[in-house]
Parts: structure tokens; sequence; C-alpha cells
């Protein structure tokens, strides 16, 4: 039987041990940590678009969001389908109020990971921001149930939302 190291490569075996080394650092608000091991990941396999993300994503999360869009753009450069890549992507064209791109970036990420409730829910508030409060309502019902079933407390907040969007799309499909 090969070990795993042999299978996928030392580099790859290393590449992919750092990476959960930084994703484990990020979770506990270890920056500096998570931002040495990515690099790791990286160095080791610069090819992999996930890892690209990842520090994109980290830089986002700590407002950089001109390194996080390059990190980002790199990361679609080696994959477009890449769900990190295009959630993020969708993230900063929400904060941007280009409902159109991200829109388009939301549904990508969907398509690569059906089931992420945060997508389901921005996807949702793109909708409501283009006037479209039914797929708006539509959306956060499914963002609610996926949460519901992760015991997550966001759920209520989707539900907030939802009785908000049903009101809009009964009545002249403004917003309030």
């Amino acid at each position: 039987m090969f070990k795993l190291a042999e299978r996928l490569g030392a580099s790859r075996y290393e590449a992919d041990e750092a990476y959960l080394k930084a994703l484990t650092a990020f979770r506990r608000k270890d920056l500096k940590t998570a931002l040495a091991q990515i690099d790791v990941a990286i160095a080791r396999h610069p090819s992999h678009a996930e890892y690209h993300a990842a520090l994109a994503w980290f830089q986002l999360e700590h407002d950089d969001p001109s390194h996080a869009r390059a990190g980002f753009d790199r990361a679609m450069t080696l994959n477009p389908y890449e769900m990190l890549a295009n959630y993020g992507l969708g993230m900063l064209a929400y904060k941007d109020k280009d409902w159109e791109a991200a829109a388009g970036y939301f549904l990508n990420a969907m398509a690569a990971q059906p089931d992420r409730p945060e997508t389901m829910y921005y996807l949702s508030l793109v909708r409501h921001r283009q006037g479209d409060n039914e797929r708006a309502l539509h959306w956060m019902g499914k963002a609610r149930e996926e949460f519901a079933a992760a015991g997550d407390k966001r759920e209520k907040q989707c539900r907030a939302w939802m009785r908000e969007f049903a009101q809009l799309a009964d009545g002249d499909g403004t917003r309030a």
C-alpha cells in the first residue's frame, strides 16, 4: 500500500498539510500563522486555485480588498469554477453594489458547491436589491433550510428577511 505522501507527491502532501494548518490558524483568528502557512502551501503547489482563493479570503476578512481581489482573480485564472474565488468576488461586487456581477459570481459559486447557505443568503440579498423579491424569498428560504439543518443561528436572520421579502413580493415589489 502506498503512503499518502507517495501517492500525492511530497510537495502536494506538504502543501495540503500547510493548507490545513492555515485554515486552523485562521479559525483561531491567528492571521500571522494563517498567512505564513498558506504561503507555504502556495510555494509547494502554486497551481492550486483553492490555496490562492483561501489567501484572498484571509485578506478580504482582514480588510484588504485590493489584495483579495488580485488573489481571487489569480484563483479564477487557475480554475474559473473555484467556489471560494467566485464567492469572494461575489462579496466584493456586493460591497461595490454591482448587483449583476454579484449575482453571476454567487450563481457560479452555487454551481460549484450547491448547498452553501451563505451563498444562497447573499444571492437572495442581491435579488432583493434588484427588486426581485419573489426570487429573493426563494433563495432566502433555501438558505434558511440549510442554516436550520446545520443548527446555525443565522436561520433566525433568514426568517426575518423572509417576512420582509414576502410583504414586498405581495405589494408592488418595491423596497421599503
